[in-house]
């Protein structure tokens, strides 16, 4: 029987609902700005979100690679390269081939300013089938089109393509495992934004620190957390006291809170070495936390709604699409609507039919067209127990 994690749904859907509304207010703020408070609410939830669905991803895969190996001895990458591919490549592809070519024909018939000329559209072409646009925004400095969202995509298939052999190698040093990953994550930050810049006294502050926020090794500390979490969970029985002790309900209520402060901006700092050398770390425990808490016997949350598991499963959909439809959505409302005085209308209104509008689409997309590909995906799922 396939493994199932109850309210995880859920979660994959708020991951994705926290970076389009960042993206959301950062689209209209040009025509229509927020309140400062809303703003500030607003505009860190992007990264949070993806922050999530990497330690989301840490943990999911972490834990059935665990089971396999321990099931089996050893884990199958043909299987696990099958099912990842059968899940990421069709929508990734589809959708990136078709922004890579037509997009700039579109961009220029709803008005908007391209630049993206024919040389370019290869080059794009090139870092799109590598699954390396991250790589091209670090380096290159930018994806010019509408797929630079696709460079977290890129960061979990680059982990992908490594993170089973590491299981499979490292199951009985996965302490080894981890520190190395918390190692190399702080130095390979402290090379690109403070020695870097002596080799390149030209390149500015942002440059740098974009470069690394892009680039595999700045994540891999938050996959790590994953792996954490998952190792927890798998060894519940052995943690039983952890768990009696730490998810008691008052303290997951007091958890999930400090975790909704931390990603609305209420508790944090904006400090370039609390980013770099923190942020993570309190992400890893309070999402890890957040993770657990949803999937324990007792857990306080009731995610397993009917459209939320819908939205959940569609996730990666409006991942990928909402950068594209929140603009068509912006440009209805600004040429047919107008009054960008009237906030309510753009506060509230306008994300809510972009959250409608990109549901929509990635529902069709989901079922029409992903859903061919993961009904072959099933073939390579390995028979485990119901969780």
């Amino acid at each position: 029987m396939k493994v199932y994690f109850k309210n995880l749904d859920g979660i994959r859907f708020i991951a994705a609902f926290l970076v389009l509304m960042q993206h959301s207010y950062d689209f209209k703020k040009a025509y229509s700005d927020a309140p400062p408070f809303l703003y500030n609410l607003f505009h860190e939830t992007g990264k949070m979100g993806v922050n999530l669905f990497f330690v989301l991803s840490g943990f999911l895969i972490s834990y059935l690679l665990l089971m396999e190996k321990d099931a089996s001895g050893t884990v199958s990458y043909r299987n696990f390269y099958l099912r990842r591919v059968l899940r990421i490549w069709p929508l990734y592809l589809g959708y990136g081939l078709f922004l890579t070519f037509f997009s700039p024909y579109l961009a220029s018939r709803l008005g908007w300013v391209s630049n993206t000329d024919f040389p370019t559209m290869l080059l794009n072409l090139v870092f799109l089938i590598l699954f390396s646009v991250n790589m091209q925004i670090a380096f290159v400095g930018s994806n010019q089109g509408m797929f630079e969202v696709s460079w977290s995509v890129c960061i979990e298939e680059q982990f992908y393509l490594v993170w089973p052999i590491l299981i499979n190698n490292f199951r009985r040093r996965l302490k080894s495992l981890l520190a190395g990953m918390f190692l190399l994550s702080i130095l390979v930050r402290v090379f690109i934004v403070f020695i870097l810049p002596h080799f390149f006294p030209e390149w500015p502050q942002a440059k740098v620190v974009l470069m690394n926020y892009v680039l595999l090794t700045d994540k891999l500390d938050l996959f790590g957390g994953g792996l954490i979490a998952a190792l927890l969970f798998y060894n519940r029985e052995r943690y039983a006291s952890f768990f009696r002790t730490f998810f008691k309900p008052w303290i997951q209520v007091v958890m999930t809170l400090m975790a909704l402060a931390y990603v609305l901006s209420l508790i944090g700092s904006e400090q370039l070495w609390f980013q770099l050398f923190v942020d993570h770390y309190i992400c890893d425990i309070l999402f890890g936390y957040v993770l657990l808490a949803a999937v324990v016997d007792n857990s306080i949350y009731h995610l397993e709604i009917p459209l939320l598991k819908t939205l959940g499963r569609v996730s990666f959909g409006i991942y990928l699409f909402h950068t594209a439809i929140c603009q068509l959505v912006l440009k209805v409302f600004t040429t047919k609507i107008g009054h960008p005085e009237a906030r309510w209308l753009y506060d509230l209104v306008y994300p809510l039919v972009c959250l409608a509008a990109v549901g929509c689409v990635a529902w069709l997309s989901y079922n029409y067209y992903e859903m061919w590909f993961l009904k072959k995906k099933k073939k390579f799922e390995m028979v485990l127990t119901r969780v």
